[in-house]
């Protein structure tokens, strides 16, 4: 049968480009989003319903029915290979580029060849901006399809996932709906099989893989935590675990800095540790992986030898790595609060620190704001909203006063200036606006917060009050409200066109604080990689198993290849074509190397988890 090819690779209805995180309509659709999932996680968890239909859990046959049984996933191989890859389903080029590397059969990788991995995990965030059906099946599933078409008879790698924030926008429903059946589900050739958005897999030689699901506030459900108790008493004990979160809590501990944040962000980690110290006599865990920031970073416990590694290279926008610290002080083990410390991983050369863009890198491409009215034009037009908003209410409130007449346009101004500055309106956006945004600001020092946020709101203040004055100057200066007839109207379209003019220079002081805060301190990463929706430094990591050794191989791209250098595949429509014939196929090479190594970790030389 001749497969049907997939759409014109134009038709960016079908494949869409990066999402514009700061268009109006984004901005407000998922701020709803964030809003509903926050109040649905809170009183009504997807995760407990959804265990309680499930079947109950039979302690005598766990390991055969969830856990691929005593002899694992890959059977007696000498050689297990598992893929990771999150933070996908973003803009099609980036999000392809990596599901085509994962989907080959072979993949040549520097002077080594990679063979296709037997599982793949995808660490949250499955789509973007929000989980519906659409974007579901728009952003994340065609590329997979696409990469790794499915075929009866073919290779069909086990794929299990975790949930992340964005996955959960809508309650969890489409995630499980897609993914959790119990049954046979396929992504291409990829064939998933869990039963609930979270797994615990033996995947053979006593090595296992554990995905928790930490939902939106780093918390494991009563659930989850006797399912993760129940594997770990039936595991051999020494068994290897590599741990998949959702989120990177060494990071995001150490970026929040005040102690509350710290319990809050390594609350589930150290959950899922006590488990394996309290019911796996010397579980060893050589590696902890997550995404949710789109950058790659490894960090080392000197305590454990653990390998603290982020990969959210998936596809979705670039997050920096210039604010990172080489050193972070952590709870792990954590068992009961010990501290540990974090160096970040230092390559073969004895100099190259283990970052994804390279710090240097990551420092250059956050100048890139000061182009965000050019990138982020939807933005600019909400803040012209915003001052038409507080210009309507300032003139209102003094009738719509005349500046004078008969004089020379700079008293003329600044008679406006002092007519609308005196006005109670103007009291209350002087006070309202530096609040909000003091109290939006994505910094992490207090002190910072208030200056840098308070001092963006009073620049905002300052264009509400002259731009208003200076529109209604020149309006009122060129009499455009007495041309015969059409006065009045060309009156407000002149009105409107000076809005729009004064949410531009707007956006353009709002690049200008974004790059600030995030050039000179790292502060705003989401925020200023976001408007600038990089697809590039974009990566996957490749595991092999043998023995008690692991050797990981972080495979990035610098830069997605972009929409013309994309073709469809002539190979595709043969009748004969299999699995191994992707419809979508790049015009050159991906240029892919290793970030990294190859690393090497040697399970039997780690010390296992212990109680502090």
């Amino acid at each position: 049968m001749k497969r049907k090819y997939p759409p014109d690779l134009n038709d960016s209805s079908e494949y869409r480009g990066m999402v514009h995180w700061f268009s109006p309509l984004v901005l407000a659709k998922t701020a709803k989003k964030v809003i509903d999932s926050t109040l649905f996680g809170q009183y009504a968890d997807r995760r407990l319903v959804h265990a309680a239909l499930d079947s109950p859990i039979n302690h005598d046959t766990l390991i055969e029915d969830c856990c691929r049984g005593e002899d694992g996933l890959c059977g007696g191989k000498q050689e297990i290979w598992v893929d990771y890859v999150a933070d996908l389903g973003d803009g099609f080029d980036s999000t392809y580029a990596i599901a085509y590397m994962i989907g080959q059969k072979q993949l040549p990788v520097g002077d080594i060849t990679l063979p296709r991995a037997d599982c793949l995990i995808m660490g949250g965030d499955q789509v973007y901006p929000d989980a519906s059906r659409d974007e579901y099946e728009v952003r994340m599933k065609l590329p997979y399809r696409a990469a790794f078409p499915y075929e009866r008879n073919g290779d069909h790698p086990k794929l299990y996932l975790i949930p992340g924030n964005h996955d959960w926008y809508d309650g969890l429903t489409l995630f499980l709906a897609n993914f959790c059946r119990g049954r046979a589900t396929s992504l291409g050739s990829w064939i998933a099989s869990q039963r609930r958005s979270y797994f615990a897999i033996h995947l053979g030689q006593n090595w296992w893989i554990w995905g928790f699901d930490s939902q939106l506030g780093e918390d494991i459900d009563a659930p989850q935590a006797d399912y993760f108790a129940a594997v770990a008493k039936k595991m051999r004990p020494g068994a290897k675990i590599i741990l998949c979160a959702s989120v990177p809590t060494w990071l995001k501990a150490d970026i929040a800095g005040d102690k509350k944040g710290q319990e809050e962000y390594y609350r589930a980690l150290h959950y899922i540790a006590k488990i394996l110290h309290d019911e796996c006599p010397n579980a060893k865990v050589p590696l902890v992986i997550s995404g949710d920031l789109h950058h790659y970073s490894r960090y080392v416990s000197k305590e454990t030898g653990t390998n603290f590694i982020t990969a959210g290279g998936g596809g979705a926008f670039l997050h920096p790595t210039h604010h990172l610290n080489d050193t972070i002080s952590a709870k792990w083990p954590g068992i009961k609060g010990e501290f540990d410390t974090l160096e970040v991983g230092i390559g073969t050369d004895g100099a190259t620190r283990a970052f994804y863009p390279p710090k240097h890198a990551s420092r250059r491409l956050a100048l890139g704001n000061i182009r965000f009215p050019g990138r982020n034009w939807e933005f600019c037009f909400l803040l012209a909203g915003l001052y038409c908003i507080c210009a309507l209410a300032m003139l209102a409130w003094s009738g719509y006063a005349a500046v004078g007449e008969n004089d020379t346009f700079l008293n003329l101004y600044w008679n406006q200036v002092r007519i609308l500055a005196s006005s109670p309106v103007f009291l209350i956006i002087f006070f309202l606006l530096p609040i909000v945004f003091i109290l939006s600001a994505e910094i992490s020092s207090r002190r910072r917060r208030v200056f840098i946020g308070g001092l963006h709101g009073l620049v905002h203040v300052a264009m509400v009050l002259f731009g208003t004055a200076m529109v209604s100057t020149l309006l009122n200066f060129f009499g455009i409200q007495s041309i015969y007839t059409a006065g009045e109207m060309l009156n407000f379209l002149g009105f409107l066109a000076g809005m729009i003019v004064l949410g531009f220079v707007g956006g353009f002081l709002w690049g200008l604080y974004l790059t600030t805060a995030s050039w000179f301190w790292g502060d705003h990463s989401n925020g200023a990689f976001s408007a600038l929706r990089l697809d590039s430094y974009r990566h996957f990591l490749r595991l092999k198993i043998e023995g008690d050794k692991l050797t990981i191989y972080p495979i990035g791209i610098d830069k997605s290849p972009q929409r013309d250098h994309w073709k469809h595949n002539p190979e595709y429509g043969d009748p004969n074509a299999g699995q191994d014939t992707p419809a979508i196929t790049p015009s050159e090479g991906l240029g892919q190397d290793f970030i990294e190594g190859p690393l090497i970790i040697d399970a039997g030389e780690l010390a296992p988890l212990k109680a502090g």
